[in-house]
């Protein structure tokens, strides 16, 4: 019984350590989206060519997954987490760049360094979560989502405070934080799962009637996009509108943190009633707050609005990957890498294909798509026919 609660106390401590350098990676690309307007304007961009920006950076985070996710399926040391940590600090070279005919080729050759960096350590800190048999897979999994989200929140938030008062100069307590962040993965001496492993909670998980692979591949990929267009449109508007940039990343922030908490809290309801079936009522529940919100976006109040919405509709992301965890097919570290990479990738091209259009026709045109994924999302939830 003491080992017992020994082991439930020392894999929550591990789960939190994880879940920590989460929020630190993660506040990188809440940066790159909330912050992107300011480097528009200090290195002389249009917003498409921003958005080529952006694009390059997600392409790398997300493509490195998909490359490297099925590699080391036997190792139990975390190398590839290890050497993202170092990469991400990468992207302070953008103080050194200056204006010119070739600034764009710099930025985005430092950006796919920086994004690699940031996606090479998902796939093996979600094996790293699947390793803990003690907690809950929908817990387990959801909690460390949520770091990721709340990172993405808070660098997305902070970012555009510290650049009015720092500019390029205030990239670099990111890489402080990531030099940190790699030194506690290393004393608590994370290890990861091996294939031959099997959690007790994933064996009872597996044994329930799982979705198709495929299946929440597609919801992943349709709720990302939204995400996405969300991220890269919402600080273009409202800077255009000429409301301070601050609103953008807060509002970004919001739907971040917001999804984060929902994730949480509904993993628990959704471990006793059906994680997919749960998937399905909280995207149902939070479309309409999500399309009434933009209606309203240059409004502080509408913020409220924009927290329910993310609280059901990005909090399904996180259990998404839960289910993806117990379906069968390919190996562990793939799968993680498709749910928390390849479905990024798919999504990451939308600001550079919707760039022209918002240069020709304004943000506004784009700000209406960002409900479809989820809307997208939901329909395929219903006519796929699955039930739990």
């Amino acid at each position: 019984m003491d080992n017992s609660r020994r082991d439930y106390r020392r894999q929550w401590g591990q789960l939190l350590v994880l879940t920590a350098a989460h929020f630190v990676l993660d506040s990188v690309p809440g940066l790159m989206h909330t912050v992107l307007p300011g480097f528009q304007e200090s290195f002389q961009l249009s917003v498409a060519a921003g958005a080529v920006l952006l694009t390059v950076f997600l392409v790398a985070a997300n493509g490195i997954q998909v490359a490297i996710g099925h590699m080391r399926p036997k190792a139990d040391r975390p190398l590839f987490l290890y050497v993202g940590f170092v990469l991400v600090c990468a992207i302070g070279l953008f103080a050194v760049v200056t204006p010119g005919e070739w600034s764009l080729v710099w930025l985005c050759l430092i950006s796919a360094v920086c994004g690699a960096g940031v996606g090479m350590t998902h796939p093996e800190s979600l094996r790293a979560v699947h390793r803990f048999d003690r907690i809950s897979s929908a817990v387990s999994s959801s909690v460390f989502m949520a770091g990721g989200v709340a990172g993405f929140a808070f660098g997305g938030w902070i970012s555009t405070h510290l650049y009015k008062s720092f500019g390029l100069g205030s990239l670099f307590p990111f890489c402080i934080a990531s030099v940190v962040a790699l030194l506690v993965i290393i004393f608590f001496r994370i290890r990861l799962a091996v294939d031959r492993d099997q959690p007790k909670n994933e064996q009872a998980h597996s044994q329930g009637s799982l979705p198709p692979f495929w299946l929440i591949i597609a919801m992943a990929t349709l709720v990302a996009g939204s995400m996405t267009v969300f991220a890269w449109i919402i600080p273009q508007h409202i800077n255009q509108l000429g409301v301070d940039l601050t609103l953008g990343g807060l509002s970004v922030s919001v739907l971040s943190i917001s999804g984060g908490v929902g994730a949480v809290v509904m993993s628990k309801w959704a471990h006793r009633v059906g994680e997919f079936r749960m998937v399905r009522r909280m995207l149902a529940a939070g479309i309409p707050f999500i399309i009434t919100y933009l209606f309203l976006v240059s409004h502080r109040l509408a913020l409220g609005l924009l927290f329910v919405g993310g609280f059901f509709c990005f909090g399904v992301y996180p259990i998404l990957v839960s289910i993806a965890r117990g379906c069968r097919g390919t190996n562990l570290g793939q799968r993680m890498g498709w749910v928390v990479g390849g479905v990024w990738l798919l999504a990451c091209g939308l600001p550079m294909l919707l760039g022209p259009v918002a240069n020709h026709f304004g943000t506004g045109v784009i700000l209406f798509c960002i409900p479809i994924g989820f809307v997208l999302s939901l329909t395929l939830s219903i006519v796929s026919g699955k039930r739990d």
